[in-house]
């Protein structure tokens, strides 16, 4: 739950602010009307466990004060956890004391709230010390991992947090508000987080990229301690990822992540037509990333190798008519949660639903396999007729498949980025302006159009007589506007 306040954290405290947390952890100070009769346990760890008072802690603080060395210098280190077993407590003690040069622990157990917690707090200096300790960054993060290996708790990395902690204020009012605003930062975070665990679920790790589009840069996200592979929704930099979706021009998306073997275990479909959503795999993961216009997320039974999974998801996109220009297994995709700015009312990505039937990749495979033996089957019939019934049409499929063919296919395939829709149209174009049959044309077009065989059989025919009708009904308009120009210029 969003509300519930479960961390992990450790601070240094300044001169100022540190006492007035101190007298917050030793409920000098606190909320009446959240806690209505203080009750903690002061304990202290100098190689054994035992009572300690609130005088302690505050002559040590004062201490502090007198042997700084410079006015912002670190008075007091302070860990805090929450939600864990307390006789764990001893262990988390013994640890932080060996980190910190074998400095006293203070343990301040709090037992008046709705969740238990313990303050654990080390002074920079005491009599023994009189230098402070000198911790990196990297001890931190290192402390975290390893009191949640003591404590058996999921430890966040630096920057993945949901909540921040919110400390105790003279302005109650702006205390609670803060605390409120907390809560639903955290509850907006992990709706998000429930966008993006499905994805993980099918492709195991992912790489998020932040696209300004209108300077063409791609940037690569990382969390706070280097992380760029997420295979978790606690690894994610949500605050940051919140960040980059309030920036005008910043495009939130992801790619899956190969494996030590150069794999994947998901394959990606953009602009699935709505009305074969259904007839995609079991377990595939519709995303919906503005009204009416879908990307799919395949899961694959175990992971594919990179060539293989690109060569399968090429005729998938082929099969289900999907966009061409995704068939690359590393293509971009918009991530779930955010909002998408290619348009104007930048509506918000998400996830639409998740297929449940019988469908696996398996029978995909074998039904691309017997359209191909169908529609190979129907090509040749198509050429006997032709040989037999229209000899004419039947020398013009020879004559255009061998000036053009599959290497001008091919050249306008690549003019076009990849996108075969575009090279099927620029192909039906140059046959018919150079005088071929529009029968001879859609036969040529069904010969050298790659992927095109994988489509069902009854769709094969139907698409590519719909192309040249297009390119015909171009080439009249052309030739329209051409005569009424020069009309125009004769009167």
């Amino acid at each position: 739950m969003a509300g519930k306040i479960s961390f992990t954290r450790g601070t240094f405290y300044k001169a100022g602010g540190g006492m007035s947390h101190l007298k917050h952890a030793l409920r000098d100070r606190y909320d009446k009307e959240r806690i209505a009769i203080p009750d903690i346990r002061i304990s202290k760890f100098d190689g054994t466990m035992a009572d300690a008072s609130k005088e302690e802690l505050y002559k040590l603080y004062d201490y502090n004060l007198q042997a700084r060395q410079r006015k912002n210098a670190n008075v007091y280190f302070e860990y805090m956890v929450s939600d864990y077993d307390p006789e764990k407590t001893v262990d988390i003690a013994k640890h932080l004391r060996q980190v910190f040069d074998n400095r006293p622990v203070f343990v301040l157990q709090h037992l008046d709230e709705g969740h238990y917690h313990t303050h654990f707090i080390i002074f920079s200096k005491d009599s023994e010390h009189a230098k402070s300790p000198n911790l990196k960054r990297n001890d931190l993060h290192m402390l975290r991992i390893n009191i949640g290996k003591i404590t058996q708790q999921k430890v966040k990395e630096r920057g993945t947090g949901l909540q921040k902690h919110v400390g105790p204020s003279s302005d109650v009012k702006r205390e609670k508000a803060l605390v409120e605003e907390q809560k639903q930062n955290a509850k907006r975070m992990m709706q998000i987080q429930n966008q993006i665990k499905p994805i993980l679920d099918v492709y195991g790790s992912i790489e998020i990229f932040a696209l300004l589009r209108d300077q063409g840069k791609l940037f690569k996200i990382w969390n706070g301690t280097g992380r760029t592979v997420f295979d978790d929704v606690d690894q994610l930099p949500m605050k940051k990822l919140l960040q980059l979706d309030d920036k005008p021009g910043e495009h939130l998306l992801f790619r899956p992540a190969l494996d030590e073997h150069n794999r994947v275990k998901g394959l990606f479909l953009d602009d699935v037509p709505e009305e074969k959503l259904n007839e995609l795999p079991n377990g595939t993961v519709i995303v919906e990333t503005s009204p009416g216009r879908y990307q799919a997320h395949i899961p694959l039974p175990e992971p594919y190798s990179k060539e293989n999974a690109d060569g399968l998801q090429r005729a998938l996109a082929a099969y289900f008519e999907s966009d061409p220009g995704a068939k690359n297994i590393m293509h971009m995709r918009r991530l779930p949660g955010f909002k998408n700015k290619k348009y104007v009312d930048m509506p918000t990505t998400k996830i639409a639903k998740i297929i449940q039937n019988d469908i696996t990749i398996d029978y995909l495979q074998e039904e691309i396999e017997d359209n191909i033996l169908t529609n190979t089957g129907i090509l040749i019939g198509k050429h006997d007729y032709f040989k037999r019934e229209n000899p004419v049409i039947a020398q013009e499929i020879e004559m255009i498949l061998k000036t053009d063919g599959q290497e001008t296919w091919d050249k306008f395939l690549t003019e076009a980025n990849g996108d075969e829709s575009v090279a099927d149209i620029k192909f039906a174009l140059r046959e018919l302006r150079k005088g071929y049959h529009p029968e001879a044309v859609a036969y040529s077009l069904l010969v050298v159009s790659r992927d095109i065989q994988v489509r069902k059989p009854e769709h094969v025919e139907d698409y590519v007589n719909r192309t040249v009708e297009k390119a015909k009904a171009y080439i009249r308009a052309t030739q329209q506007q051409e005569q009424q120009i020069t009309r125009q210029r004769m009167s």
